[in-house]
C-alpha cells in the first residue's frame, strides 16, 4: 500500500468513526499522514471575486506567504497550482488527480473600499471531493501575513490537534544603536519592530505567558529596574524598582506569580512576587548567586542557575523551595528554558571554548548536545509546540537570532539586521 493509499484509508476510517459528527465539519480533526510521513497539501491559486488587479496580486502573495509557514510547521509537504485561477472547481481536481495530495485548498479573494480583505477558504478531501472545512477570514489588507498565519495554524490545529506557531512572534534585544534595545519580529522573520527608544540600555526580555506583554531589565532610571510593555496597547508600566539587581524570570502560567533575581544590596537570590512587583518571600538564600529561574508548565517546580557548587550549575526545585537537586553537567550553565510539555529543558553551557545548546530529558536523565563547533549559541527558548528552538549565536561573525527544530537540524536565521542580536523569548500566538 502506498502513502496516497495509507492517507485515504485513514481518512475513511477517520469519518466512519466520527460520522455523527457530519454535520460539524468544521469541528473535525484530521490524521491524513502515516506516522513516518508528511502530509500532502494542494494549495490552488484564489480566485479574484471582482477580477482587480490588486486582488489577483494578493492572491499570489497570501498563497506565497502561506506556502512557506506549511514548509516551516513541518507538518507537511506542499504542492502549488501553476493553473490560472479562473478553472473552475472540476478543472482544478482534474489538474490535481495526478499530484498525489490528501488535501486541497481553495479560496476566493475580494479587497473593499482598498483597505478591507476578505478571503474565503475550503478545504477538500481530493480522492472524495468532500468539503473537510471552511471558512471566511476578514483583515485589512495591511494584514495579509496576519491572515494567512491564521490559515496555517488552523490547519495545523486540524491536523494535529495543536496550536500553531505561525501567529507568534519572538522579542529580542539588538544594540545597532550603540545601545541594547528591544525588538519584536514575527516567527518568520518578517514585521520587525523596535520597541523601546530609550537610549538605554534595555536586557533579557522575556514573555508573559498566553499575553501581548513583555517584561525586561532596563536602566532608563539609572537601576536595573523590571518592566513590562504591552505592544497591542504600546504602554510600559514599572514591575519592580527595589534598589539593586532586578531581573526578568518567569511568570506562572495562571499569571498570579513571579520568581525573579533580587540582590537588595547582598547575594543575588531568588524572590516570589506577586503579579504587581510586591515581595510575597525569598525562596533562596546563602552567598551565593541564584538566577534565570524557569517555571515548569504545571508550576510546581523551577529550574535555576546558581554558583553554590562553586561554578554555574543547573538546579530544580520545588516551588516552595525544598526538594532541590543539582542537574549532572560538566560546563558552566545558563538561560534554562522549560519545554510546554515539561519532559525537557533546554539550557546553554560552556563546553571547551564556546557555549552551545543543550537539552535536559527529565524522564532519561540524559543530556544532549544540540551545536557543536558554530560559535557561540546563547538563550534558548521553546516554540508554543515545544517543536522548535530560537536561540543566538555567533556563527555568522556576530551575535544573531537563529531558529532550529527541537533536534538541533534544519536551523535557519530568523532575521537580517545590523549590529548584535541576543536573548530571543518566543511569544505564545497573539
Amino acid at each position: 500500500m502506498n502513502l496516497k493509499q495509507v492517507s485515504r484509508l485513514t481518512l475513511i476510517l477517520f469519518f466512519c468513526l466520527f460520522s455523527t459528527l457530519v454535520y460539524a465539519k468544521k469541528n473535525l480533526y484530521l490524521s491524513l499522514s502515516s506516522k513516518s510521513s508528511k502530509a500532502s497539501i494542494g494549495l490552488s491559486d484564489f480566485v479574484p471575486v471582482n477580477g482587480y488587479f490588486e486582488e489577483m496580486d494578493m492572491s499570489k502573495t497570501i498563497r506565497d506567504v502561506l506556502e512557506s509557514d506549511l514548509l516551516l510547521s513541518g507538518h507537511f509537504n506542499v504542492a502549488v497550482s501553476d493553473t490560472s485561477y479562473k478553472f473552475d472547481l472540476d478543472k482544478q481536481f482534474e489538474y490535481w488527480a495526478p499530484k498525489d495530495i490528501s488535501v486541497l485548498l481553495t479560496g476566493k479573494i475580494s479587497i473593499e473600499n482598498a483597505e478591507n480583505l476578505n478571503l474565503e477558504v475550503k478545504l477538500y478531501d481530493a480522492e472524495s471531493r468532500e468539503i473537510i472545512w471552511e471558512d471566511t477570514y476578514r483583515e485589512k489588507v495591511s494584514n495579509y501575513r496576519y491572515l494567512a498565519h491564521k490559515i496555517n495554524d488552523e490547519i495545523v490545529r486540524r491536523f494535529t490537534g495543536e496550536e500553531g506557531i505561525a501567529c507568534t512572534k519572538i522579542a529580542f534585544t539588538n544594540d545597532s544603536t550603540k545601545f541594547k534595545e528591544v525588538y519584536l519580529v514575527d516567527y518568520d522573520g518578517y514585521n520587525l519592530k523596535r520597541l523601546t527608544k530609550d537610549n538605554r540600555l534595555n536586557i533579557l526580555p522575556k514573555w508573559i505567558p498566553n499575553t501581548a506583554q513583555i517584561m525586561y531589565t532596563s536602566y532608563l532610571y539609572n537601576n536595573p529596574d523590571l518592566f513590562v510593555i504591552d505592544i497591542l496597547k504600546n504602554k510600559r508600566r514599572a514591575l519592580s524598582t527595589i534598589q539593586g539587581l532586578n531581573s526578568p524570570a518567569s511568570f506562572s502560567l495562571d499569571k498570579k506569580f513571579l520568581i525573579t533575581t533580587l540582590s537588595r544590596g547582598v547575594y543575588p537570590n531568588l524572590y516570589i512576587l506577586d503579579k504587581n512587583g510586591n515581595v510575597l518571600r525569598r525562596l533562596t538564600e546563602g552567598k551565593h548567586i541564584d538566577t534565570s529561574p524557569a517555571f515548569s508548565p504545571n508550576g510546581k517546580e523551577i529550574a535555576f542557575i546558581s554558583d553554590r557548587a562553586g561554578y554555574p550549575q543547573l538546579y530544580i526545585m520545588d516551588m516552595d523551595g525544598v526538594n532541590l537537586r543539582r542537574i549532572s553537567t560538566k560546563g558552566n550553565c545558563d538561560s534554562p528554558s522549560w519545554s510546554p510539555q515539561g519532559d525537557k529543558i533546554v539550557f546553554t553551557m560552556k563546553y571547551d571554548d564556546d557555549f552551545d545548546i543543550f537539552i535536559y530529558n527529565l524522564s532519561r536523565k540524559r543530556v544532549i548536545r544540540l551545536t557543536e563547533n558554530q560559535g557561540s549559541n546563547e538563550n534558548p527558548s521553546w516554540s508554543q509546540d515545544g517543536r522548535f528552538i530560537v536561540f543566538s549565536s555567533t556563527r555568522s561573525g556576530k551575535s544573531e537570532i537563529y531558529i532550529m527544530k527541537m533536534d538541533g537540524t534544519e536551523t535557519r536565521k530568523l532575521v537580517d539586521m545590523s549590529g548584535n542580536s541576543f536573548t530571543p523569548s518566543w511569544s505564545h500566538s497573539l
